[in-house]
């Protein structure tokens, strides 16, 4: 099938067209928007941008061959109430391409909270009007129109891009009061823009038409509603609550409609998990242009080298006025600079304020007319030397070491911080699997109540009757209606037949002959299920012996199957369904000779 969204870029949208895109179908996307991306980079699909009238549109109808056709809202739905900027004239073009070139399915997406019992704002006056002229279209031109009234959604997006449940999300993190003109006990429905897709996608399938609401059916009060969010951001709430407007009330929010008519249930629930979604939606940073190129600054050891170069200067000046100033000439300023360079710098500028320290030393022995080489023959003189050494060696890797523990630590937290974001992803990503098995296993046509089922109505039935059944139960499960079972006789040489379909009873379909009875007995022998893959002629499509005891008591046979009804899926399924066969009959057969036993044994 191939889909066209049109309009802005609409959570809704995005999780749609990725649902199309996995499920295998094509997808097509216009829009006026220029630069935003629609989907994520792993999804292929036509982006068509720019401002296009209504015979440009049918002309990208026809070019990508589009079945149906999903109108996106944006801030209709969920945006701020006074009016948004819209662009009438896109669905105006939109219905008049479509009704040149016709489509199987219109989606209109809408908000549930046209329903409300509340003043209509400006934004759901023009979402309102939208509806009016798609249902014009219907009336009039026949528009396959199917309205959908959605609830709040949210799903993994930045929180700017979640409408209502987004803009409160950031004003709880940013500890910014919330007006609510709404009162505590008014009820809400929020869904995931997952289960939205979900929905969206199998009422596209079913060709749905008319006006739903998509819909988890629990609703909850906006106080639980922001509760949750508080869980998710992790911090308090101020709701300013007004009361001016009401919703509906809870018993309004049924989305039994859509359910019965699809198929269709939500899989995750904001009281449950929702609200973990949200918290790994909130920690989501959106995408930022790039910050404009910086000039290259100074390397960090020619900084340091400057600074102390500075700081040895500034040691020069104080030496120089200690000599006027007497409480200055009980301080060693050279001292205090060594300690100060390998305090800030660490060892190795420390060891290079030593080296200046004893050369300003030198210097003002030889200024005071001290001959140098009288440092070589007394030891006293070497003290200074000894303690600028030092007190430079032993600061400088003190700070070296505080250094190297603070990077040691930093080093953990970005090692925690990546494992953290790790496993929030593969929680996102388990999240979305369980929720995606759990749609296919519910999915699937033939389920656990389906068996269950079977079992119940085989349990009432005699062996004539058993197998009479089995063609009726083989006809559902591989949507066949060519079924025929056959009844060995007891030598097992031979067969008759026991029941067939209606559309085979013109046939009269005749009972194999030895050779090829034979050589399906042998295969059936091998394997409890025989698929002709090889297509070989006189042989049934697929077939499944039914066993009593260890004897070969009948054969179930399928003829002209679909190609896809060769899977191991249906193989499989029919192997458990003859099982069940299998085991009421020898449940049947059983109980007269049980009786027979009992009475003998009553007349004894």
């Amino acid at each position: 099938m191939n889909v066209l969204l049109a309009g802005p870029w609409d959570l809704a949208g995005k999780a749609t067209a990725e649902y199309f895109f996995r499920e295998g179908h094509d997808v097509c996307w216009l829009t006026r928007e220029s630069k935003r991306r629609l989907w994520d980079s792993k999804f292929k699909g036509a982006v068509c941008r720019g401002r296009f009238d209504a015979a440009q549109i049918q002309s990208i109808l026809r070019t990508h061959r589009v079945d149906a056709v999903i109108f996106l809202t944006a801030g209709l739905r969920e945006g701020p109430d006074r009016c948004p900027d819209i662009d009438p004239e896109l669905l105006e073009n939109l219905l008049a391409a479509v009704r040149e070139h016709p489509v199987r399915s219109f989606v209109y997406l809408s908000s549930a909270e046209l329903a409300w019992n509340a003043p209509m704002p400006p934004r759901q006056a023009a979402l309102a009007s939208g509806e009016l002229r798609c249902r014009a279209g219907r009336d009039y031109e026949g528009l396959p129109l199917l309205i959908l009234r959605m609830g709040y959604l949210y799903g993994r997006a930045a929180p700017e891009d979640m409408g209502i449940t987004g803009a409160a999300l950031q004003a709880i993190r940013q500890h910014r009061p919330i007006r609510c003109t709404y009162s505590p006990g008014d009820c809400i429905d929020v869904l995931t823009a997952d289960d939205a897709a979900a929905a969206i996608y199998r009422a596209v399938l079913h060709t749905m038409t008319g006006c739903h609401l998509l819909v988890t059916g629990h609703p909850v009060s906006l106080k639980t509603y922001y509760q949750c969010l508080e869980r998710a951001a992790g911090c308090p709430a101020e709701i300013e609550w007004t009361g001016e407007r009401h919703t509906m009330e809870a018993s309004r929010y049924s989305s039994a409609p859509l359910k019965t008519a699809t198929g269709w249930m939500p899989y995750t629930l904001l009281e449950e998990d929702g609200w973990q979604l949200l918290r790994q939606a909130a920690d989501t940073p959106r995408p930022r242009a790039k910050p404009p190129v910086r000039p290259r600054r100074v390397p960090p050891v020619l900084r340091s080298a400057a600074e102390a170069l500075l700081l040895f200067g500034i040691t020069l000046l104080l030496l120089r006025f200690s000599k006027d100033v007497s409480d200055l000439k009980y301080v060693d300023i050279r001292l205090m600079f060594v300690a100060l360079v390998a305090s800030c710098y660490g060892s190795g500028m420390g060891l290079a304020a030593v080296a200046l320290a004893s050369l300003s030393y030198l210097y003002s022995l030889a200024a005071s007319y001290v001959d140098i080489s009288y440092l070589l023959y007394s030891v006293d003189t070497w003290v200074p030397f000894v303690i600028y050494g030092v007190t430079g060696s032993v600061l400088g890797y003190l700070t070296g070491r505080r250094r190297d523990e603070a990077e040691g630590l930093r080093r953990k937290n970005r090692l925690l911080s990546e494992k953290f974001d790790q496993l929030q992803a593969v929680q996102g990503e388990t999240l979305e699997i369980k929720s995606r098995l759990q749609q296919r296993i519910v999915a699937e046509r033939h389920s656990f109540a389906d068996l269950y089922r079977i079992v119940q109505e085989l349990d009432g039935l005699e062996p004539p009757q058993i197998l009479e059944h089995t063609v009726g139960i083989v006809e559902d499960l591989l949507q066949c209606s060519h079924v025929v079972v056959y009844r060995m006789t007891p030598d097992g040489c031979d067969a008759e037949l026991a029941a067939c379909s209606a559309s085979m009873q013109s046939r009269a379909p005749a009972v194999p002959d030895s050779q090829k009875l034979a050589a399906l007995c042998e295969e059936l022998d091998r394997q409890p299920v025989f698929a002709n893959t090889a297509l070989t002629p006189g042989r049934p499509d697929l077939a499944a012996a039914i066993r009593c005891g260890d004897r070969l008591y009948g054969i179930v046979a399928a003829y002209e199957l679909d190609p896809d009804r060769f899977t191991t899926y249906y193989r499989d399924l029919l192997k458990v369904v003859v099982g069940l066969i299998e085991r009421d009959l020898v449940r049947a057969l059983d109980a007269p000779r049980r009786e027979m036993v009992f009475a003998g044994e009553v007349r004894v």
